[in-house]
């Protein structure tokens, strides 16, 4: 399946803001561009859509009239055309599932703060929420997390309500991991290396050991995120993640990111400098 094209509905949408000044473009951001029949839920209203898409970095209604000028740089850079091909290429490499790939642009709010790009996945498909490059297409890194994530919960068939610790930080650290393994340190992400290994094991010992096995997507935000009052650093558990996949691949160098994918949590951990 290639890139949605999003150009139309985005297009659509910024005609309804020039014809409907006293219109609300929060209320036609929701109409246009998200219908539950354009993307792949089927339990999803288009409030629960518009949600978490805002959440992740979908730009807000008022700021059509940028989106609109960023629109028309994306198709003198073949931006839709450049993505579809990498992802592609992707889905080739790592054999992964054909699903959908969905690319908006981001809220100002995420620019500068997040480098200019965000994204969430779902066993379903991806998005992308992007603006203009920080560094020469940078956007490749959250395709790759992103696209990764989706052939990861796949393969272990992740249910966010039961799956374990263990998981979710493998989960993370994997997709940074191939994000490096692509294309090279340079583009991975600040937090793969804020901690010396000897105090990451430390952490790992103290925090992250004894709760391994802790059920559900929810309780998880202070292990991968931080809490300063729980003494866990900001995006320790992505941190840990990544050191941890990087340390089982440096042992098992002859392994491919596809195979490393099929292999569970625990295999990960067992082999990597962490056990």
């Amino acid at each position: 399946m290639p890139v949605i094209d999003t150009r139309k509905p985005l297009r659509l949408f910024i005609e309804k803001c020039k014809q409907s000044r006293f219109s609300s473009s929060t209320r036609l951001q929701k109409e246009v561009l998200c219908d539950p029949s354009a993307h792949p839920f089927s339990d999803k209203s288009s409030e629960e859509i518009q949600e978490f898409m805002m959440v992740y970095g979908l730009f807000h209604g008022d700021q059509w009239k940028r989106v609109e000028k960023l629109l028309k740089d994306w198709e003198k850079e073949e931006f839709y055309k450049k993505v579809n091909k990498e992802f592609r290429r992707l889905r080739k490499e790592w054999n992964g599932p054909d699903v959908p790939l969905y690319v908006y642009p981001i809220h100002q709010a995420f620019m500068g703060e997040r480098e200019n790009k965000g994204g969430v996945a779902f066993k379903e498909g991806c998005y992308l929420f992007y603006d203009r490059p920080e560094k020469k297409e940078d956007w490749r890194s959250i395709l790759a997390h992103e696209y990764h994530h989706v052939c990861r919960l796949r393969a272990q068939r992740v249910d966010v309500e039961t799956v374990p610790l263990m998981e979710s930080v493998v989960l993370e650290g994997m997709a940074e991991y191939a994000v490096y393994d692509q294309y090279g340190e340079d583009y991975t992400a600040d937090w793969v290396d804020h901690h010396k290994e000897e105090d990451l094991k430390k952490i790992w010992g103290k925090h992250f050991l004894p709760n391994l096995k802790l059920k559900g997507q929810e309780n998880h935000t202070d292990y991968l995120y931080g809490n300063r009052r729980k003494r866990l650093p900001q995006w320790i558990g992505y941190e840990m993640g990544y050191r941890i996949v990087k340390s089982y691949h440096e042992a098992h160098p002859n392994e491919k990111i596809g195979t490393m994918t099929k292999r569970s949590a625990k295999e990960i951990i067992k082999g990597s400098a962490f056990s």
